[in-house]
């Protein structure tokens, strides 16, 4: 961590296996056969825009790069742009051989957003436009109950610790999940990125 904030400022992590182990065997199953279907739209002047998102304002470019990943696409009105990836939820560590929960349902999921932000984009938006939204692989929706259930998992088994200026963490994000805590005025905390793993 390069500087610390005004409010007391923590880290969390999760062991990726126990929350494989810990979820129930039945939606395990469930994730496992299915698998997960994200869906990003952008629409300029909300979030991310695809120019920023592929690096091009080149349309052509962004329909080869999304034929080469395996990406749907769909080009909307008003030079808005929606993809589709259907991607496992469980994964095989490539060095252990282990089990993980690794994929960014709680990123994309509309239940973890705060009501009012969820509220005001359904609201403005519809579920068919929001910026980001998962479902299984099928394109059904998951239950916001199987999402408390996630959840409830990951908290029950991660750990959170204090940052200080100085501090360093090195952590395998397929074996460990990372959270940013709340926290209150200026923080700055820099990250790299080290050897990739092709997780296709």
């Amino acid at each position: 961590m390069h500087s610390q904030s005004i409010c007391f400022v923590s880290c969390s992590i999760v062991d990726c296996r126990k929350v494989y182990q810990k979820l129930n065997p039945k939606l395990r199953e469930k994730l496992e056969e299915k698998q997960l279907m994200y869906v990003r739209t952008f629409i300029e002047d909300l979030d991310v825009s695809w120019q920023n998102f592929f690096r091009t304002n080149n349309k052509s470019e962004v329909e080869s790069y999304c034929q080469k990943a395996g990406l749907e696409f769909e080009w909307l009105e008003n030079n808005g742009l929606k993809t589709r990836k259907v991607r496992q939820a469980i994964a095989t560590h490539p060095t252990t051989g282990e089990k993980v929960f690794f994929n960014q349902l709680q990123l994309h999921h509309i239940s973890c957003l705060d009501a009012s932000v969820r509220d005001s984009l359904l609201s403005e938006f519809g579920e068919e436009k929001l910026p980001r939204n998962v479902y299984y692989g099928d394109g059904t929706a998951i239950e916001d109950s199987v999402m408390e259930e996630i959840n409830e998992v990951y908290w029950q088994n991660s750990v959170a610790f204090p940052w200080q200026e100085g501090n360093m963490i090195m952590l395998d994000n397929m074996l460990v999940a990372h959270a940013r805590n709340p926290y209150i005025g200026p923080r700055k905390i820099v990250v790299a990125m080290a050897e990739l793993t092709n997780n296709n």
